[in-house]
C-alpha cells in the first residue's frame, strides 16, 4: 500500500470518533478537490492560541495537514494590536512546525500576496497571514473577496451561539426574526454577526460563514450536522409541478454529480408531484406519489455546494408544501444521520432505510413496502 494511501486511512480511522467513515471519507474527498487555497480561511481570536484551545487547534491542524489539506489561517482580523499579532502568529507557526506541519508566514501588507498565498498553499504549505494593520494592507473583507474560499472559519472559545443551552447550528441572515436578540450573544458575537452581515454582500462567489471552536472544529468540517452555528444567506428555491420551464440537461448533471451515477433515461418522464430546485440547479427535491402517498423520489445537493446549507432551505420548501411524505436512502449514505434527526420514523428493509413524517401507524407497513420495491432510479 502506498504512503499516502496508509497516511489517509489512519487519519480516517482519527476522524471516526467525530462522525461516520462514510460521512469524513465524503467531506474529505469534496475539499480535496477544492485549489488548496479555497478549503478555508480561518480566522482565529487570539484567545484560542492559548492552551489548552491552541493544542487542540494543533491537533485538528494536523490531522487536515495529513489529508493533504491546507487552510489558510489569519491572526489579527480580530485583533489589530501589531505587536501582539506579530508574537501570536509566531508562536503559531512555532507549534504548527513542532507538529511537522510545513508553513509559510506573511503579512497581509506584502506585496503580491494573493499570488504568494496560491503558491503556498499549492506547494503543500499551512499559511499563517498575519494581518497587522500596516497601511496598504488587505482587510478581511478584501482579502475573502480575493482569495474566495468555500468557507470562513471563525474561531472562538465559545464554538457557536447558544439560547437555553442548546446549540444554533444555523441562521439565515434574511429572516431577521430568527436572528438571537443582542441580549443573548456576546460582544464578540455580536461582532461576528456585523462582519458576516457585511461580507455576504459580496454576492460575486458563493461562501458558508461558521463560528466554532478548537474543540469542535472536525465536527464541524466533517460531519453532517456540524457543531458550531453557521451564519449564511438563505437559497434561493423554485417550485413548480413539473419540469416545463426547467433546464432538464442541468437538472440530470446536477443529481448525478451529486450522487456519482447515471440516471435511468426514462427517470425524467416519469410523472411527478412537485419538484422544488435552488436557483443555480444545486440541490432540490422532487416528489411523486407511491402508495397513494406522497413520497421523497429524489432530494439531493451538489456535491460543490455541500455544507453550504442549501439542503435545510430545499428540505423546508418542502414540508412547507408536504407535511406528510416518505422516502427511502441506501443504508451506507453519508445523509442518514441527518435524515435521522429530520425523520419521524425509519424502518430497514433489505438494502435500504425506509424514513417517514406525519404517516399514521396503518400506512407505515404499505410505504415501507413501496419505498423497498419502488424501481430503480440509476443505471
Amino acid at each position: 500500500m502506498p504512503k499516502s494511501d496508509s497516511l489517509r486511512k489512519t487519519v480516517m480511522r482519527s476522524l471516526l470518533a467525530i462522525g461516520s467513515q462514510q460521512e469524513a471519507g465524503f467531506y474529505a474527498d469534496i475539499f480535496q478537490n477544492l485549489a488548496p487555497e479555497k478549503f478555508a480561511l480561518v480566522v482565529i481570536d487570539p484567545k484560542c492560541l492559548k492552551n489548552p484551545l491552541l493544542d487542540a487547534l494543533i491537533s485538528d491542524l494536523k490531522l487536515l495537514f495529513d489529508l493533504g489539506l491546507t487552510p489558510v489561517l489569519l491572526v489579527g482580523a480580530l485583533h489589530r494590536d501589531t505587536t501582539s499579532v506579530r508574537f501570536l502568529s509566531e508562536r503559531l507557526c512555532k507549534e504548527l512546525e513542532r507538529a511537522k506541519i510545513n508553513t509559510a508566514k506573511l503579512d497581509c501588507a506584502s506585496y503580491q500576496l494573493i499570488s504568494d498565498v496560491r503558491r503556498k498553499a499549492k506547494s503543500g504549505r499551512v499559511v499563517v497571514l498575519e494581518m497587522t494593520g500596516v497601511s496598504g494592507g488587505l482587510d478581511l473583507k478584501q482579502l475573502a473577496g480575493r482569495l474566495q474560499p468555500s468557507k470562513i472559519v471563525f474561531l472562538q472559545p465559545s464554538g457557536g451561539f447558544r439560547i437555553g443551552g442548546q446549540r444554533i447550528a444555523s441562521i439565515n441572515l434574511d429572516q431577521a426574526e430568527a436572528m438571537p436578540s443582542a441580549e443573548q450573544l456576546s460582544s464578540g458575537q455580536q461582532r461576528f454577526v456585523k462582519i458576516v452581515t457585511d461580507l455576504v454582500r459580496d454576492e460575486s462567489w458563493v461562501c458558508t460563514y461558521v463560528i466554532v471552536s478548537p474543540l469542535n472544529l472536525l465536527d464541524e468540517l466533517f460531519t453532517v450536522g456540524g457543531a458550531g452555528t453557521m451564519l449564511r444567506r438563505g437559497a434561493k428555491i423554485r417550485s413548480a409541478s413539473s419540469y416545463k420551464n426547467l433546464s432538464k440537461q442541468k437538472l440530470v448533471k446536477s443529481m448525478e454529480t451529486a450522487f456519482g451515477r447515471k440516471l435511468c433515461a426514462d427517470y425524467l418522464t416519469r410523472p411527478i408531484s412537485h419538484i422544488c430546485t435552488e436557483s443555480g440547479y444545486r440541490g432540490g427535491a422532487i416528489i411523486t406519489e407511491l402508495a397513494g402517498l406522497s413520497y421523497l423520489s429524489k432530494f439531493w445537493v451538489a456535491q460543490e455546494a455541500q455544507g453550504e446549507g442549501i439542503g435545510s432551505d430545499i428540505w423546508q420548501a418542502v414540508l412547507k408544501k408536504y407535511p406528510v411524505f416518505f422516502w427511502r436512502s441506501k443504508s451506507d449514505n453519508p445523509f442518514n444521520t441527518w435524515y435521522m434527526k429530520m425523520c419521524e420514523g425509519m424502518q430497514l428493509s433489505g438494502d435500504w432505510r425506509v424514513f417517514w413524517i406525519g404517516l399514521e401507524a396503518p400506512e407505515i407497513p404499505g410505504a415501507v413496502l413501496a419505498a423497498a420495491n419502488a424501481p430503480q432510479d440509476f443505471e
